[in-house]
């Protein structure tokens, strides 16, 4: 049985040219695939990076020291996807006149009718989140689109 499981690593860092080349410089020398990469929340010369990849403990502590020690990085967080403090948001498109509401063991809270035309939009953890986007993709959604969230913690 594998040992790796999903992380979000948050990073803010200077928000110039090169920094997301240094992060992806980290991963690839160590051998780890991003998942997903984001940036936002850029303001007063730092950013806000949002990575999530798959790893065993080892590997993601030996990448969350590597990327802290980068010029560039003024603060690392890491989570594992699953801890119920990793907050997402999905935005959805059903077809028209499919009427979806997210199944009740999902945590999250929703609006948007469906049937009518509306887009579904859920937020809560992000294994609740991904669980409605997995049954909004099986009802047959067009169209999504998910974040997740950036940490509390500055």
């Amino acid at each position: 049985m594998s040992d790796e499981v999903r992380w979000i690593l948050y990073v803010r860092a200077d928000h110039r040219t090169g920094t997301i080349a240094a992060l992806a410089g980290v991963f690839a020398t160590r051998g780890v695939n991003f998942d997903a990469l984001a940036t936002g929340e850029a303001a007063e010369g730092t950013g806000l990076v949002t990575v999530t990849f798959v790893a065993n403990e080892r590997r993601q502590q030996l990448l969350a020291r590597s990327v802290e020690r980068l010029a560039v990085v003024h603060s690392v967080l890491v989570r594992r996807a699953d801890d119920l403090g990793v907050r997402a948001a999905a935005v959805l498109q059903l077809p028209p006149g499919v009427a979806f509401v997210p199944p009740p063991h999902a945590g999250v809270r929703w609006s948007g009718l469906t049937d009518r035309g509306e887009p579904l939009l859920v937020e809560g953890a992000l294994v609740d989140v991904e669980v409605v986007v997995d049954a909004a993709l099986a009802a047959g959604a067009l169209a999504h689109a998910l974040v997740i969230q950036p940490p509390h913690v500055r």
